[in-house]
């Protein structure tokens, strides 16, 4: 439980700075987190989700998620949102794992596929809030 408060409160802190202050690709990141949230909570409804083998819905929600990040990446001219594509990676890879090796444990499945939502949202935080000091320093010289 109070993962999930944590959870909610820096999703709705990070997304709500990212989207008034991130620029285009805080805009639109801010899009596939909620979406994604939205996503994985609905496919956890539709399946029950005991995380003894891997769920396709999910799995299909962080793909296409690392995709959309991967697009922001390129097309940005920002450090951080290769970064951010880069933890959402590490979400698939555990969905991968677990199609890989159907023994995999459910435990660290379970905590491995949502554990990089946390240090992704800190570092787009992070990164937009250097971005914009970096504007303010450059208008200044």
């Amino acid at each position: 439980m109070l993962i999930a408060i944590l959870f909610w409160v820096m999703t709705l802190s990070a997304c709500g700075y990212a989207a008034f202050l991130g620029g285009w690709e805080g805009k639109w990141t801010t899009a596939l987190i909620v979406s994604a949230t939205f996503g994985t909570f609905i496919s956890e409804a539709v399946i029950n989700l005991n995380w003894r083998q891997t769920n396709s819905l999910v799995f299909a929600v962080d793909l296409a998620m690392l995709v959309g990040m991967y697009v922001i990446a390129v097309k940005s001219r920002r450090w951080w949102p290769l970064w951010v594509a880069a933890f959402q990676l590490n979400s698939v890879a555990a969905h991968l794992a677990t199609v890989l090796s159907p023994a995999f444990s459910a435990a660290v499945y379970n905590g491995f596929e949502g554990l990089w939502a946390f240090p992704g949202q800190i570092l787009m935080v992070y990164g937009i809030w250097r971005d914009r000091v970096g504007e303010y320093r450059f208008k200044l010289s």
